[in-house]
């Protein structure tokens, strides 16, 4: 079980009990057209609200519990209590007393199961083969009504919290929950920690800590405050009874969702600069306006209609007069009515350049100013009409969601939206109510403002509690109003025009010809795929064009200088992106191999020619000039610096990478950016432009002469004469028996981590399976032991996978209470015990992990873009007969019992391979 936690706490006044829930009936659940899935609500007799999911095609069964209780209401004794009886809870129950029991259970049958702790409420869920659902929720039910709460369980997760909480205690993003917190209203219970750790979950004079989990658990964790989705294949009758009988039984305790009532703000804390100095390189100012919850009125779209204006990147706007200054690299908006469960916030967040650290008042002066034009100018039913035809033309086409992620969404959801329009919400309008509108815009005033300040220069002093970091505020001034109304008075800017990329007209429904992958053209290095989707053909698709080079990997230079070019192209797009994001169509750049550019469009095909003559003509021709160059660079250079402030466990992600692949290190990268220049860029460009190979995949909605005619764009932007190579893909490094390659580093962070790796020098399909297999016994014991009985960190995690056909099999921990050197031998005394344990792998339990795995497999696509993965990771990797798929499945059928136990003794036990030892060590 590990747990995302998403933010805080204190105690909060509950409402008076009220009757009985009854049975709901006759609700229909509103449905996308293009959504073959079933669905249906109902109430059990205790109060728990139920959504079902009917999936004909899914192998995999899911659930998810969302209770409506959260960290907002840890009592002030124990801060971080419901967090840690979210721990607690998979600690055993009456009928299941083995702790962990069910995350070994649904990892053997090809699941998982997790859960988290919001402000609000705390959501479980886990997934298994549907064939094991109604056992799964035999067992999962029933930490729902008998609990256990081991005594001896209380250290081990108090200890497992307290790995957590110092995992995440340098991160920015917890740092400034914690001080907003410290900077709003006192008696809010966003004033206290929310996660727990040694010091907040212990016993204390009046108050003991199992004592107050259990009266926690006793008063919250009723049935008429939760909500439960099942999803699977079984019809909409048996999933039913399943709720039926394995949820009907949890007691209601007939009480209202807690709600706080506490304001979030005083007058004395509203109007204020915080400063903040950032653990990561950051240069962010945030500026919020505190607004009344409309969660309610979620049907006048208010919230919506705001939010596409203010973060419209279209000519004149906000974001492009930002970004023509020079004052920002980019920005966005985030308005969250319900933030503190009694009002919310409007958040503009914005990326500063140096020179807008300097000119800070100039960015806030141009964010009054366009807010201001949206009160003058921009309330209009035209911008009303298109976002409701955007949000319908949307939902009438839509993908199917991950059954688990659909299931717990809807858990949460269910919450603040009523069943009938818990998938249609995004759909349903009201008529345009200008007056709500302009009623919300009045609290986007200067008299209600917060502005953060978060940048490396940042002025601090105040420490903050639990967490690393200063913070300083101070009252913002009239005369500093003064002075921003005088200035966004003379700043000119204009409201977003019509979106012509919004066409749906031009989304014509393709004749689904082509059922594998074909070559359609391949002539003067460039080569093009098309292949029609089976299922989910209607009018989208997904669009790679991969300008292929190997220019990158020359030296470091020239690896820092494709980063730089591939920045400074993306930065060229960004009114584009945002525009076809809008229309239904998502654009995005990113480098490959050897400084490769990757362009990809997903969604709506009609307006990808359009789109793609675009971005190649920006490829081509943009201007490359020193400011986009200086930016780019410091931007890069910021990203290497943060990845040394990043998690040990993520480091050591990172380092296996960079040794399996060979690349230059960040430290390598950093000082070869110091000798980079525009020069050196736009030389770039045109080496990129004429030694290449261009690779086109197209996956849906595409005529053949559609693909042709973006073979032509695409060679329109080329050379005529060009040096045509083949395809590039860096390789990994030699792989040799017996070797042993140790790297260690110290790192900027308190925990350890200790990532251990095995490299088979031997290419194996049929081995990478048979590791699979191992780890889907292996992790859930490696886990069980090195975290819940041992504490030994809270991230513990074994994985098999391969690269390039390699297979390779890997032990992660990060910790905070054990050495490195420690946790190396005990990896190596938990790999020799493990052998007993794997000798004992029954013929069923073999057999189930098996058939998990196949059906994994097998699993059909939900939508076009998991139908088209399989393909593209083919076509990328140059398999073209598009057969890894289909291999995996045939040959995991072969595979008997004894391979598992003869490949654990020579892969892991011998030394018949290459072992990658990767420990980093923080300063604790």
């Amino acid at each position: 079980m590990v747990a995302s936690l998403l933010t805080a706490c204190s105690a909060t006044q509950t409402s008076q009990p009220k009757s009985p829930a009854k049975k709901v009936e006759n609700i229909v659940i509103n449905k996308s057209p293009t959504d073959d899935r079933e669905y249906e609500y109902l109430t059990l007799a205790n109060g728990l609200r139920v959504i079902l999911i009917s999936d004909k095609n899914s192998e995999e069964s899911t659930a998810s519990l969302a209770v409506g209780v959260g960290s907002h209401q840890n009592p002030e004794s124990q801060l971080g209590l419901a967090h840690f009886l979210e721990h607690m809870l998979f600690m055993g129950t009456e009928k299941y007393p083995e702790p962990s029991s069910f995350f070994k259970f649904v990892q053997a049958r090809g699941g998982f199961s997790n859960a988290y702790t919001s402000l609000d409420h705390t959501n479980y869920y886990f997934s298994v083969n549907q064939t094991h659902f109604d056992e799964a929720l035999d067992q999962f039910s029933d930490y729902f009504k008998a609990p256990l709460f081991d005594p001896k369980y209380v250290d081990k997760e108090r200890t497992a919290v307290d790995n957590e909480w110092t995992r995440g205690r340098q991160n920015d993003g917890r740092i400034l929950q914690r001080v907003r917190g410290e900077t709003g209203n006192p008696a809010h219970p966003l004033k206290h920690m929310s996660v727990g750790n040694l010091e907040t979950l212990s016993d204390k004079p009046n108050s003991e800590l199992l004592a107050e989990m259990k009266q926690f658990y006793q008063a919250y964790y009723s049935a008429n405050i939760m909500n439960l989705v099942l999803a699977g294949k079984q019809s909409l009758a048996e999933l039913k009874l399943l709720a039926e009988k394995h949820f009907s039984t949890i007691k209601n305790n007939q009480i209202n969702k807690p709600k706080v009532v506490e304001p979030a703000f005083t007058a004395q804390t509203l109007n204020q600069h915080i400063y903040y100095k950032p653990q990561k390189e950051s240069k962010q100012l945030i500026i919020e306006f505190p607004i009344a919850d409309n969660s309610d009125n979620w049907r006048q779209k208010v919230n919506q209609y705001v939010s596409y204006l203010i973060s419209s990147e279209e000519p004149g706007t906000l974001g492009e007069y930002l970004r023509i200054q020079q004052l920002a690299n980019s920005s966005t908006v985030r308005i969250s009515p319900s933030y503190y469960d009694n009002s919310g916030l409007l958040q503009v967040y914005i990326e500063l350049t140096d020179k807008g650290i300097v000119e800070q008042d100039q960015v806030i002066a141009a964010t009054l100013s366009y807010i201001n034009l949206i009160k003058n100018q921009g309330i209009k039913s035209s911008y009303f009409n298109e976002i409701k035809a955007m949000a319908i033309e949307s939902f009438n086409n839509n993908s199917k969601a991950n059954l688990t992620r659909k299931a717990t969404h809807l858990a949460a959801s269910l919450f603040d939206l009523p069943a009938q329009h818990i998938l249609d919400s995004s759909t349903i309008f009201n008529e345009f109510d200008p007056n709500a509108i302009s009623q919300f815009m009045l609290q986007l005033n200067p008299n209600n403002m917060r502005v953060w300040h978060i940048y490396p220069e940042a002025k601090v002093e105040k420490e903050i509690p639990y967490y690393f970091g200063q913070y300083s505020n101070k009252a913002i001034t009239q005369q500093e109003i003064n002075t921003w109304t005088g200035l966004a008075a003379n700043i000119q800017m204009q409201l977003p025009s019509a979106n012509e990329l919004f066409n749906p007209e031009l989304d014509k429904l393709v004749e689904k010809s082509l059922a594998q992958p074909t070559q359609i053209y391949n002539e003067n290095g460039i080569e093009a795929w098309l292949i029609h989707s089976e299922k989910y053909q209607a009018k989208k698709g997904w669009l790679e064009v991969l300008i292929n080079t190997d220019l990158a990997d020359i030296d470091a230079q020239y690896t820092v200088t494709s980063s730089v070019f591939k920045e400074m192209f993306s930065r060229n797009l960004v009114a584009l992106m945002d525009k076809a994001g809008r229309a239904g169509t998502s654009v995005s750049i990113s480098n490959y191999w050897g400084g490769s550019i990757r362009v990809r469009m997903q969604g709506k095909s009609g307006n990808q020619s359009l789109l793609l003559d675009k971005v190649l003509d920006t490829l081509a021709n943009f201007e490359l000039s020193q400011k986009q160059f200086e930016l780019s660079l410091q931007k890069y250079q910021e990203q290497k610096r943060n990845k040394a402030k990043q998690t040990p466990a993520d480091q050591a992600g990172s380092v296996f990478n960079q040794l399996m692949y060979q690349t230059f290190t960040d430290e390598q990268l950093l000082m070869a950016s110091d000798y980079v220049n525009l020069t050196m860029v736009k030389n770039f460009r045109k080496q990129l432009l004429k030694r290449n190979r261009v690779l086109i995949f197209a996956y849906g909605a595409y005529e053949v002469d559609t693909v042709k005619n973006m073979v032509s764009i695409t060679s329109a932007k080329l050379p005529v004469e060009r040096d045509v190579i083949e395809r590039y893909k860096r390789q990994i490094m030699p792989i040799h028996k017996g070797e042993v390659l140790n790297y260690k580093q110290k790192v900027e962070h308190t925990d350890v981590a200790v990532l251990d790796a095995y490299v088979s020098p031997k290419k194996s399909v049929r081995n990478s399976l048979v590791l699979e297999l191992i780890n889907s016994q292996f992790s859930s014991e490696f886990f069980r032991q090195l975290r819940t009985e041992e504490q030994l960190g809270y991230q513990v995690s074994s994985m098999a996978f391969d690269y390039d056909q390699h297979p390779i099999f890997m032990m992660l921990v990060q910790s905070n209470n054990a050495s490195y050197k420690d946790l190396k031998k005990r990896f190596d005394k938990f790999k020799l015990d493990y052998k007993a344990k794997l000798a004992t792998l029954t013929d069923e339990e073999f057999n189930q992990a098996k058939q998990a795995m196949l059906a994994g497999l097998n699993q059909p696509a939900d939508n076009l873009y998991t139908e088209a993965r399989p393909y593209l990771i083919d076509f990328i990797d140059n398999v073209l007969d598009f057969s890894t798929k289909q291999t995996k499945i045939e040959t995991l059928k072969q595979i008997e019992k004894q391979e598992l136990i003869d490949l654990y003794q020579s892969m892991l036990l011998k030394k018949n391979n290459m072992e990658l030892l990767i420990q980093l060590k923080g300063s604790k």
